[in-house]
């Protein structure tokens, strides 16, 4: 049994000792129960002052008996709860403590299920980002040892995650998305099934290993499914066929951001109803020249459009790509937003 566990164990058992031998000299001294606890207390821990002693033969037999295993227990207590300290248990007791309010306290946050290799690779690009996160799995080595990296940053529960307590705990209700990453499709079937049940608004991301798991995870109500195999198998085709445009704009974001410190990316934007840029030409638009981004490709419906000529008209629904960066981008997130109507 662990010490955490052993002090609670004899720190019960201490208590209803002194409780119950109160109880008894209460009644067999004729005496008020506050002064037989404060008795039963200072017998216990062998302070002894002496102002009140048993009168009776019955009284005197309880006291020899509640010595000869109470103070033993005590010590034992006591003990215990040094040792809990030198082995820095207490420390890592308050640690955890501060991680669960820490845990208790999050809205719109991420659910990692499955701190794997790809869970893993998630997660770092959410601290990277600050993104909040909660990291779930059985394997507490595996957490502990990235909690080490980032002890500010990263959150975690240790357990199951598909059992709706874990997920309840990591606060599944007031979460922004969940990323099922766990080893198995039909873990990740099951924990995308009781995570919808227990937050119908959650956007979820699950990982797919084959390729049969992909219709049967977003039945399940995965918003999103991605399949590693898949995706790299079409990178290596990609790689392979086409290696010079898919080189290039690899190299140009990795050195813009390296060697130039410049934040570039790629993000989508979705044009909502009532944006600046509804129902308008590209032409006059005028996104470049507005927000420095540059639009790579727009996707209407299930027709997808690579570099769109200036005359194409922009409408509520569609999918716009865009390349820039961070600052870039936000402009651009302002434009295809709904104007707010004034009152």
């Amino acid at each position: 049994m662990e010490t955490s566990k052993k002090v609670i164990v004899v720190a019960i058992t201490s208590i209803i000792l002194v409780l119950t031998y109160a109880y008894l000299i209460s009644i067999v001294e004729g005496v008020d129960y506050f002064t037989a606890l404060y008795f039963s207390i200072v017998t216990i821990t062998t302070t002894g002052y002496g102002d009140f002693t048993p009168k009776t033969f019955l009284g005197k037999a309880l006291t020899v008996f509640y010595l000869c295993f109470g103070v033993g227990i005590v010590m034992y207590l006591f003990s215990l709860i040094a040792e809990y300290i030198v082995e820095g248990r207490f420390e890592e007791f308050m640690r955890l403590k501060k991680m669960e309010n820490k845990i208790k306290s999050l809205k719109k946050h991420y659910i990692i299920c499955g701190y794997g290799r790809l869970g893993k690779v998630v997660g770092e690009k959410f601290i990277q980002e600050g993104i909040p996160f909660i990291a779930i799995d059985i394997n507490e080595d595996v957490l502990r040892e990235e909690y080490e990296k980032y002890p500010e940053k990263f959150l975690y529960i240790v357990g199951d995650a598909k059992k709706d307590e874990v997920l309840k705990k990591a606060g599944i209700d007031k979460a922004k998305g969940l990323i099922a990453t766990l080893p198995t499709d039909a873990d990740n079937v099951f924990v995308t099934l009781t995570a919808r049940e227990l937050n119908p608004n959650i956007l979820i991301t699950a990982k797919a290993d084959e390729k049969e798991a992909i219709r049967k995870l977003k039945i399940a109500g995965a918003n999103r499914v991605v399949s590693p195999y898949l995706i790299g198998g079409l990178r290596m085709a990609e790689v392979s066929v086409r290696p010079g445009i898919l080189d290039f704009l690899s190299t140009f974001i990795k050195i813009a951001k390296n060697e130039y410190e410049e934040d570039v990316e790629i993000r989508k934007f979705v044009i909502e109803e009532n944006s600046e840029l509804a129902y308008k030409s590209l032409k006059d638009a005028n996104i470049r020249g507005r927000t420095g981004a540059t639009i790579l490709g727009i996707k209407r419906d299930n027709k997808f459009c690579i570099n769109p000529c200036p005359e194409y008209i922009l409408k509520p629904g569609d999918v716009i790509y865009a390349f820039g960066t961070e600052e870039n981008l936000k402009y651009l997130e302002k434009l295809v937003k709904s104007k707010k109507k004034k009152l």
